[in-house]
């Protein structure tokens, strides 16, 4: 494991002879994109929240990468997540994204953090129906999760919704579903 979160570090260098790492955190950092980690193929999990981030790449050679944590950037779509088969964590909470895409591939995936996006669209939950895997989701204060545009009107229909598309859930944001208990 290796911490370097709160450094203030602004590219990743210097770390491709550690390719036995399994865990890198750079958390709370000024990172602008994701680099320099093609030789750290025995990652199982990356934590890059809070750095500058607006898109998602290099992850390409990560492929035993099984959680990845990107919230608090500014990430506006979904991408790059290609070569990640045995992904179970995905965080992009906190982003500025508006269509949930290029995730049917991730057969793996348990936990998606999502809340604090940009979603409007129900038929956006449709995109998770492939997770077949998927128990955890978090989606709350997404723009469906209100009924008004200045944000302030719980959807009351929101949970009804979300667990008609998604019946295998087992939590919807904080709250347990029932569902497996």
């Amino acid at each position: 494991m290796l911490e370097l979160g709160s450094n203030k570090i602004r590219r990743v260098e210097n770390i491709d002879r550690l390719t036995k790492l399994t865990q890198l955190y750079l958390g709370k950092n000024k990172i602008p994109t994701i680099e320099n980690l093609e030789a750290l193929t025995n990652l199982t999990l990356l934590s890059i929240q809070g750095n500058r981030l607006t898109k998602i790449q290099g992850l390409d050679k990560l492929v035993n990468l099984e959680q990845l944590y990107l919230s608090e950037n500014g990430i506006t779509e979904i991408g790059g997540l290609d070569n990640l088969p045995r992904l179970q964590i995905l965080d992009l909470a906190y982003n500025f994204i508006t269509k949930i895409d290029h995730l049917a591939h991730l057969t793996e995936l348990e936990e998606f953090w999502f809340n604090d996006n940009k979603i409007s669209d129900w038929e956006q939950i449709d995109c998770l129906r492939a997770l077949k895997k998927l128990r955890t989701l978090y989606m709350e204060r997404n723009p469906i999760y209100y009924t008004d545009a200045e944000r302030t009107k719980h959807n009351p229909s929101y949970r009804r919704k979300i667990m008609l598309a998604l019946p295998e859930l087992r939590q919807l944001d904080a709250n347990l579903t029932g569902v497996g208990l």
